[in-house]
């Protein structure tokens, strides 16, 4: 077999395993995290640009003593351990998600034009309320499914990551009407909050090992940028 051969083998094997699906690594358990999701953001708001809306956005969502453990799923590395109120037994049940507290902790509304020389300011009519925010855990599959598709079709395989990673996905989870924040421009609109959800990902070695996680990852829709924020603070035990 020429030389020239034997590496063209070579690149194609390597190109194969970095493609396929690594093995499984399901996680035993882990130390009891408290997890804290916050997004951020500035919009520039103008008659001409994008009326509206908010001129700046902070909320946080909360999970307060979270724990890993094993995966009844075997496409999954771990799930949440959610325990059971049960007076007497130290009993937990997997969950893919869970739910926790958020608020909305700073916000200014910007104004809206129906005459582009007139600002009509927002009148809040609900809230700010707390409300549910939703941590989700993902399968590589579900996390990439756009990227898997756009492979497929050209005939390729995505790439994996070498070592075992838990993807998530955070979401505000706000109601369908908004209710958490409401507004109106007096005899022309009205405004409500709008959810907003994101995905991101975390070693299953740091986890497993109850390391702290910080991630910090840029925002971005329309006008509006900032960024989203992520803590996993390990608690004494």
């Amino acid at each position: 077999m020429s030389r020239v051969l034997i590496l063209c083998v070579i690149c194609v094997l390597l190109a194969t395993a970095l493609a396929r699906p690594q093995k499984k690594t399901v996680l035993v358990g882990s130390a009891r995290y408290d997890i804290t999701v916050g997004l951020s953001y500035t919009r520039q708001t103008s008659p001409e640009g994008e009326p509206g809306g908010f001129n700046r956005y902070t909320s946080v969502g909360k999970f307060d003593d979270v724990k890993f453990g094993p995966s009844p799923s075997p496409a999954f590395d771990a799930w949440f351990e959610a325990r059971l109120d049960i007076p007497g037994a130290n009993a937990v049940v997997p969950m893919q998600q869970i739910t926790g507290c958020g608020e909305i902790t700073d916000f200014e509304i910007a104004p809206a034009w129906e005459d582009p020389h007139v600002a009509i300011a927002p009148k809040i009519t609900a809230g700010p309320k707390l409300f549910e925010p939703v941590l989700q855990l993902l399968t590589y599959e579900m996390a990439h499914e756009a990227e898997i598709d756009s492979a497929a079709e050209d005939g390729g395989l995505p790439i994996v990551p070498l070592k075992p990673t838990l993807w998530f996905r955070y979401s505000e989870n706000f109601s369908p009407s908004g209710s958490e924040l409401r507004w109106e421009y007096e005899n022309f609109a009205l405004g409500a909050v709008d959810q907003s959800s994101f995905q991101f990902s975390v070693p299953l070695a740091i986890v497993a090992d109850g390391k702290e996680v910080e991630l910090s990852i840029p925002f971005t829709d329309g006008a509006a940028k900032g960024e989203w924020t992520v803590q996993f603070r390990p608690r004494s035990e």
